[in-house]
């Protein structure tokens, strides 16, 4: 046992030497390395070794910042309102585009009887029918400003007949003045009542007198100041024309046939409807009038009501395509030309539409024509009553033959022209016995008129 403990305490002891000699080790500093021997002064010291420069700091490098793609300039889209005025009318907030679109028909019934004596082989009968004297649709408006203006008029089988162009015009206003420049087919500015539209009108249709003026569509360019709206105090047109007299606006065609000198063949062929000639026969066409503050007198009808108000115009018309002596003994007798002079008065219901009218083509002698015709509402803007008296000589019948109008008219309007029932009587006739005499034709008409 005095062993075992003896061995106990060797193994203690070695262990705390052991232990002691690890820790001694631990806490020893590192041997530090001498300082580098310092030459003595007479010695010569060997060159330095060069050192590698310092490296500079990098430049930084400026990024050009990126510029983004433009954007495209796209024209602003501009929204358009609708509003009903006369029309469906559509246009832009800034009223730089306007379109106006009119739907405007006319139904009428017509009765018509001649009163010349009757013969073995003549019986006079009424001759009575339905049919649609016009429907038209039409558009109008302006573009890029209201100095550039449009209007386009589609007749769409007026009197049973086939559809067709009767106005299509541009124009532009010259810059810096109330003058505007026009291109295209309309009314040539000849004759009020011719200008007065189909759908403005008093009675169904229009006088005689204004059948031999020779007024009517034409194709042609003019300067003028807005007549047709009546500025005042005046108002002014002048242009040149295809032809003297116009109603050109329904499409005519010819028809040529040839015959085969073998199988004796004919056959024909139809040209192209159209309403142009081939080579024009200018026409000059002047018109010039007077014109109250608030007086519409290319409208008739005293609608609006009010004190008074009247428009008194002229035209004259002369064609340069016999500017010449031709055959005759002078250039003078070889002359087509005509003037005209016309008015419109307006006073509290009561109007009175009048002219004259003088034309002379070339050799022939002049016709001379005249119309009055009054209208007072027996009830405001409602009930009208009207009437109509017009002479004309016809040179081409015989000398000294006259052919007269007379008609009275009852009209009720719902929303003036807009919306009505118009009808009218009387008759026309020829006066004097050559070739032979001429008892009247009677004619009555009632026609219902609606503008969308």
């Amino acid at each position: 046992m005095r062993s075992t403990r003896s061995a106990t305490l060797r193994h203690i002891l070695t262990a705390g030497l052991v232990l002691f000699a690890t820790r001694g080790a631990v806490a020893q500093p590192a041997p530090t390395d001498p300082p580098p021997a310092t030459p003595p002064a007479d010695q010569e010291q060997p060159p330095a070794t060069p050192t590698a420069p310092a490296a500079e700091p990098p430049v930084p490098v400026e990024e050009t910042p990126l510029k983004p793609e433009p954007e495209k300039k796209t024209e602003e889209k501009r929204a358009v309102t609708i509003k009903y005025d006369n029309g469906m009318k559509f246009s832009t907030a800034d009223d730089q585009f306007e379109l106006k679109l009119q739907f405007r028909n006319q139904v009428r019934f017509e009765a018509n009887r001649p009163l010349d004596d009757e013969t073995p082989t003549r019986h006079n009968q009424w001759f009575n029918r339905f049919y649609i004297p016009r429907a038209r649709l039409q558009a109008e408006g302006h573009l890029f400003g209201n100095d550039n203006r449009f209007k386009a008029e589609l007749g769409m089988g007026d009197s049973g007949s086939f559809a067709f162009l009767r106005d299509m015009y541009l124009e532009k206003r010259l810059p810096d003045s109330p003058i505007y420049l026009r291109f295209g087919q309309w009314k040539r500015p000849y004759n009020r009542m011719e200008i007065v539209s189909d759908f403005s009108s008093t009675f169904n249709e229009r006088s005689i007198e204004n059948e031999q003026a020779g007024g009517g569509r034409d194709l042609g360019i003019a300067l003028h100041n807005d007549y047709e709206k009546s500025p005042a105090p005046i108002e002014w047109a002048v242009g040149m024309f295809n032809t003297l007299n116009g109603g050109q606006d329904r499409p005519t065609w010819t028809t040529a046939c040839v015959q085969d000198p073998v199988t004796l063949k004919i056959a024909c062929t139809n040209t192209r409807p159209t309403t142009f000639p081939l080579d024009f026969e200018p026409a000059l066409v002047a018109r010039v009038g007077y014109n109250t503050p608030n007086i519409k007198g290319y409208s008739e009808s005293d609608l609006e009501g009010g004190p008074l108000r009247y428009a008194v115009a002229a035209s004259y018309k002369v064609g340069l395509g016999n500017l010449n002596k031709g055959a005759q003994d002078s250039w003078a007798d070889n002359l087509s030309h005509g003037f005209e002079i016309d008015t419109m008065i307006k006073a509290w219901g009561f109007g009175l539409e009048a002219g004259v009218e003088l034309q002379k083509l070339k050799t022939a002698d002049a016709n001379v024509g005249f119309y009055v015709q009054p209208s007072y509402f027996l009830t405001p803007k409602t009930i009208e009553v009207a009437g109509r008296f017009a002479l004309i000589t016809v040179k081409e019948i015989a000398d000294d033959r006259k052919e007269i109008e007379t008609r009275v008219a009852f009209n009720y309007y719902w929303h003036g022209h807009i919306w009505k029932i118009a009808s009218d009587g009387g008759f026309i006739q020829f006066l004097g016995d050559t070739p032979a005499p001429d008892q009247p034709d009677l004619q009555f008409r009632v026609m219902m008129q609606m503008q969308i």
